[in-house]
């Protein structure tokens, strides 16, 4: 059988750090928590497992709002070119561009703004 991780006969190096974190909040930096831990227990930890430790407890623990896009959220899809009565046909632009090669484009954005 595999050997507790904890000190013998006392608490683990995790369960102290979360003791610490509901003593002294879930802002306290790594060095009070290292402080206050050789206060309380007696032991010293280094200062990187004891933020290791913090952001896995913090972890488990859940902020309650998850990242990335809500379940459920659809996105509207784009409407294909060319049905419907409002979409812009193909023929539509070849005829402008006629237009634009006849006219020229002053020309056509001058009947443009007569006609909007």
């Amino acid at each position: 059988m595999a050997r507790s991780k904890g000190t013998e006969g006392g608490t683990s190096m995790m369960e102290m750090v979360r003791s610490t974190l509901q003593e002294l909040g879930n802002n306290a930096k790594p060095s009070a928590i290292q402080e206050h831990i050789k206060a309380k227990y007696d032991k010293e930890i280094s200062k990187i497992i004891i933020s290791n430790y913090k952001s896995t407890i913090l972890k488990r623990r859940g902020s309650g709002k998850k990242r990335g896009r809500p379940p459920g959220h659809k996105v509207a899809a784009a409407a294909p070119m060319g049905t419907g009565a409002k979409g812009i046909r193909l023929e539509d632009l070849t005829a402008v561009r006629g237009l634009v090669g006849r006219l020229g484009a002053a020309q056509v954005r001058q009947l443009v703004d007569v006609l909007a």
